[in-house]
């Protein structure tokens, strides 16, 4: 059997039965066209993509056959003539092909032109918390008049980002029984100054923590992790909608690094000292800061807004009456039983935010593959009403921490 290979399969990477590894796959002019196209775009991790994609076709070329015609759409006259997808079906339909896509309204269609649909295997690790779709303005138009139809099967809380080409269009998260528009705005803190979101992800982060009581955060160095999580925060604070930050702390060395030996000082001073305190630092920008956040007021009887905990000391304490956000900080470097621990510490009256990066951050085996925290914690509570979760995919912290992530 031959199959027609769509565009967004080549983008993620082909994933298919090994029963299948011996088919043949069918490159057509019009998944060529959007490669080119791609692989000029704007958006450094779709040209990134194009360009993997590409180098895939010339290294399998033997499994490969290319299908250059442009196909005359005689499908119907509810079929646009000009639309890509239009004419990879015909493609399909003349030659007697299959195809294998992750678009599910294409799926659809071929189902109904009786073309054989191949499904990939699904990898339960690369969940990110929202779907691309590139669509065209017909479809757009669709979208936005059916908003309670769940054509991307979406699960409760997952984002829709839409895109027409190069462009970003629109934004969309799915509650369980309809769409809603995410457009949050920006706002300004005491302690951080103004934020905005830089990007469609991170627009579907800051969504996800105002509406979700848990929501977690992950990406890699320099995405906008923890400077999201900790704006929302103390603004959250500011307001007076939570009465403190607590944050539970695992604090590791980097792997391979040297371990200095032991900490003199205060549970505080030592945790300050070590990678979480030197994160905090220079997100608040002086260690005074964090200090006078962590003694509160004892004329006014406030208690302290911030709370750094170990992990070695949360067994026992319960977040109930407390109006706090629980801040779980680096959550990569934490088991399974490490991180069902610090979540059952959470009470109704709490939210929830945990960040991290389990694909490349992890600074012991111990953490590693099925036994870490993060990513079991993930398998487990996406798809529940309460949970979101976002996967930011562009460093922001500059050109050289961009350029050093190819290392």
């Amino acid at each position: 059997m031959k199959y027609v290979i769509d565009t967004n399969v080549l983008l993620t990477g082909i994933s298919c039965p090994e029963e299948l590894q011996d088919a043949k796959f069918v490159i057509t002019a019009m998944v060529l066209r959007e490669l080119e196209k791609h692989k000029l775009s704007h958006n450094p991790r779709l040209a990134y993509d194009a360009r993997v994609a590409t180098r895939y076709i010339e290294q399998n070329q033997e499994q490969m056959i290319f299908d250059t015609k442009d196909y005359t759409v005689q499908l119907g006259d509810q079929f646009d003539p000009n639309y890509a997808d239009n004419k990879i079906l015909q493609c399909c339909v003349d030659n007697q092909y299959g195809i294998i896509t992750n678009d599910l309204l294409l799926k659809q269609k071929a189902r109904g032109l009786g073309i054989q649909v191949l499904e990939q295997d699904q990898d339960e690790c690369t969940y990110t918390g929202y779907i691309e779709a590139d669509v065209d303005d017909e479809r757009y138009a669709s979208l936005l008049h059916n908003l309670d139809e769940n054509v991307f099967e979406l699960l409760p809380n997952q984002y829709l980002v839409i895109n027409n080409g190069n462009k970003h269009v629109d934004l969309l998260r799915w509650t369980g029984e309809t769409h809603m528009h995410v457009r949050p705005r920006g706002f300004e803190t005491l302690y951080f100054g103004k934020f905005s979101p830089r990007d469609a992800y991170q627009r579907c982060a800051l969504d996800s923590l105002r509406n979700n009581p848990m929501t977690v955060v992950k990406g890699k160095a320099g995405t906008g992790k923890s400077l999201i999580a900790l704006n929302y925060a103390m603004h959250q604070i500011e307001k007076g909608k939570y009465d403190r930050l607590i944050c539970f702390v695992n604090p590791m060395a980097a792997r391979n690094s040297a371990k200095l030996g032991f900490y003199p000082g205060t549970r505080d001073e030592k945790i300050m000292d070590s990678a979480i305190g030197s994160m905090l630092c220079s997100k608040f920008g002086d260690k005074m800061v964090l200090e006078e956040l962590m003694k509160g007021n004892e004329k006014e009887k406030q208690p302290p807004k911030l709370l750094l905990l170990p992990f070695s000391d949360i067994r026992g304490f319960d977040t109930t009456g407390m109006k706090a956000i629980v801040y779980i900080i680096e959550a990569q470097n934490l088991d399974v039983d490490l991180m069902k621990l610090a979540v059952q510490r959470v009470g109704e009256d709490s939210k929830l935010i945990i960040d991290g990066d389990f694909e490349a951050q992890v600074d012991h085996t111990s953490y590693e593959g099925i036994n870490n925290g993060m990513r079991r914690l993930s398998e487990v509570f996406r798809g529940q009403p309460y949970y979101g979760e976002v996967e930011l995919p562009f460093i922001y912290r500059s050109e050289i921490a961009r350029k050093a992530d190819e290392m």
